[in-house]
């Protein structure tokens, strides 16, 4: 690609820009810049003390000396507790190789629910960075309180039964070929650190504790959907749950009931607060709660409070915030695991909500009418309900061909692109090895969040870049859809 050469290097000298503006342009190659330096992510969100880079400002509200910042709270919309003050030793096993190499195993080991999804390992059996991968739909399964006789203790129940040799018990419960290298020195401190600690084990261990001296043959554990004294903080004792037994034992008046001797395992509902708990006793030790419908956005008084959305919510976790400490970003593996969890989450959410807004999108389209009878089925055979996906919702057909369209009409009028670019990634881009560094991490590969924050910057950067510096003469058109 011939392009004129007229600037071959360019750097500002002010030294009171931020060092983003500073470095915008470090070198170039044939006009195109070949390198460009973000900045360092020092800055801080004024409200909630999220750490960002410069150009994630919100432009529009913000100052070269007073950037202003609303990824992560909505400014100031968001309201949510910050993580509290965890044992140092429970922190000391985030700096242990051994242990954040198998953690996922280590997590497994402590769920009291099932991860039910389709875990494509393929992926990792190449040397290469471990990806973690997953077809279909995924869903956490509660099973009963008493074991099978058979298969023996797993998840919950290790909690509950044999509790003299439950270390034994749970090594015997991982399979796989990673199993030798789990440490039991580690699983010991774990299960005395998380049976102390989270309340829900404390609830399950209680009814079971007044199942056996009152002899009850078959009891249940409800488990409040809505306990309003731990909306914003963690769950004070005797508030998740209460023991039930006889009819109430199948009252639907709650999202859980976790019964003594049931079936198959019941499915846990994304809507529950305690769905990530649950899952995920490694990330949430004292069992806080998740998202729930019931969560608001924070707004001024007088202002009718809208819903805290899936997306804000996690959105508002995976930010690193000034002087707090977070199991979710130093997990490595399992901190993978739970964004994809985390994404599936989000994206049910959106299409449940497109389904039940049908009758805002253009009904008669979507109940598959229209399309049967301009196909000539006069006898209506094959009309079935549809879920229309509008242009709206990303990834989905309609928005792509809305994009499809919009590129077709500036090559009629302006003709046919000349370039066609390729923009790839680099974890060892100076802006997220410098980050690691901050943050006392090792594995890049592991912070998916890091790595889209500074791709997304960068190719944002580089679309500027032709409109700015013109390196090709004036631009006449342009169309931008980038999603990550």
């Amino acid at each position: 690609m011939a392009v004129p050469a007229k600037r071959s290097a360019a750097a500002s000298s002010s030294s009171s820009a931020p060092r983003s503006r500073r470095s915008r342009h470090l070198a170039f190659y044939s006009g195109l810049p070949q390198y460009v330096d973000s900045g360092d992510c020092t800055w801080v969100c004024e409200f909630y003390g999220a750490y960002f880079w410069y150009v994630e400002r919100v432009a529009m509200f913000s100052t070269p000396g007073h950037p202003r910042y609303s990824h992560c709270c909505r400014d100031r919309g968001v309201v949510l507790p910050y993580p509290p003050a965890f044992d140092p030793r429970f922190v000391a096993l985030y700096q242990n190789v051994s242990f954040m190499k198998d953690i996922r195993a280590y997590n497994s080991m402590f769920s009291m629910t099932s991860f039910g999804a389709n875990v494509d390992e393929t992926v990792n059996e190449d040397r290469g960075p471990y990806v973690f991968k997953i077809s279909g739909q995924i869903s956490h399964r509660i099973g009963s309180l008493s074991p099978d006789p058979v298969k023996g203790p797993r998840f919950l129940q290790l909690y509950l039964f044999d509790t003299e040799h439950e270390v034994q018990n749970r090594l015997r419960a991982i399979d796989g070929p990673r199993k030798r290298d789990l440490d039991g020195h580690i699983v010991q401190f774990l299960v005395g650190f998380l049976g102390v600690n989270i309340e829900y084990v404390r609830t399950f261990k209680t009814a079971k504790i007044m199942a056996d001296e009152c002899n009850l043959d078959f009891y249940a554990v409800r488990l409040f959907n809505n306990v309003p004294d731990r909306t914003y903080g963690l769950p004070s004792l005797g508030s998740l749950g209460c023991i039930v037994t006889g009819d109430d034992a199948t009252c639907t008046t709650y999202d859980i009931v976790v019964f003594s001797h049931s079936g198959r395992p019941q499915r846990i509902s994304k809507l529950y607060p305690s769905y990530m708990p649950l899952q995920y006793p490694l990330l949430f030790p004292y069992g806080e709660e998740g998202w729930s419908p019931r969560l608001k956005l924070g707004y001024r008084i007088g202002v009718t409070a809208k819903k805290l959305t899936v997306n804000m919510y996690y959105a508002y976790y995976i930010h690193a915030r000034r002087h707090i400490w977070s199991p979710i970003l130093n997990a490595s593996r399992l901190f993978q695991q739970y964004l994809v969890d985390v994404y599936t989450c989000i994206e049910e959410s959106r299409l449940d909500y497109i389904s039940k807004h049908q009758s805002n999108l253009w009904s008669d389209y979507v109940s598959g009418l229209n399309d049967a009878l301009s196909k000539g089925d006069r006898e209506t055979r094959n009309v079935g309900k549809r879920v229309f996906l509008p242009a709206s919702f990303t990834g989905g057909p309609r928005f792509m061909y809305s994009h499809y369209q919009d590129a077709l009409s500036i090559c009629r009028v302006y003709g046919n692109p000349q370039y066609f670019i390729t923009f790839t990634c680099n974890v060892k881009w100076p802006e997220i090895t410098r980050y690691m560094e901050t943050h006392g991490q090792r594995d890049a590969h592991s912070r998916a969040d890091i790595i889209a924050r500074i791709f997304h910057i960068k190719v944002h950067e580089f679309i500027d870049f032709p409109k700015a510096d013109k390196p090709f003469g004036a631009v006449d058109a342009c169309t931008s859809s980038f999603h990550l």
